[in-house]
């Protein structure tokens, strides 16, 4: 990984670090499962089947190649990988911050931001909400009009924005 992110921006894709995984670990032996981890930056990968993983000698040797195998194809793409409980792996992934840049946009009194992540090309509108009780927080819209999750901040709409694009959502902001 070391020359920068291996997967481009792709509008309502799953978490960066979960697609990277899935993509690294498609066709692999054993059909694994891939999810975000507890711990930051991981993601796990356990076997999907029916029963204890150590109900036999057979299925023991069989999690055990497959682990391997899942590994070095996590590995291969930049993932650090150690052996999870029962039988899965964890791999740990740090990615670079995703620069993103904020800036108004439109009449002042609009309340509203344009954030862009110029690495990638995409980008949205962050437009804060307000009625008679106050602020309500941030509608969240792409550059391609969907909505994205709601936040209170702007800064966890950016945040919203990075996860609706497939980016990492470790995000370095630059205001303008």
């Amino acid at each position: 990984m070391k020359g920068g992110l291996l997967l481009p921006a792709e509008e309502g894709a799953k978490m960066y670090l979960q697609r990277l995984a899935r993509l690294a670990l498609d066709d692999a032996p054993g059909a694994p499962l891939c999810s975000l981890a507890q711990a930051p930056h991981s993601v796990t990968a356990i076997h999907h089947h029916a029963g204890r993983c150590d109900q036999s000698g057979k299925r023991i040797a069989e999690h055990a190649a497959n682990r391997s195998d899942w590994k070095r194809r996590l590995e291969e793409v930049g993932f650090s990988v150690r052996l999870g409980r029962a039988c899965g792996v964890i791999g740990t992934l740090e990615t670079p911050p995703t620069e993103a840049v904020v800036e108004q946009y439109g009449a002042v009194e609009d309340h509203t931001e344009q954030v862009t992540f110029p690495a990638h090309g995409v980008g949205g509108l962050v437009r804060m909400s307000f009625g008679n009780g106050g602020f309500h927080g941030c509608v969240v819209t792409s550059s391609t009009g969907l909505q994205a999750t709601s936040t209170k901040t702007v800064d966890q709409a950016v945040v919203s924005l990075a996860l609706h694009w497939g980016l990492p959502h470790h995000i370095s902001i630059t205001r303008r």
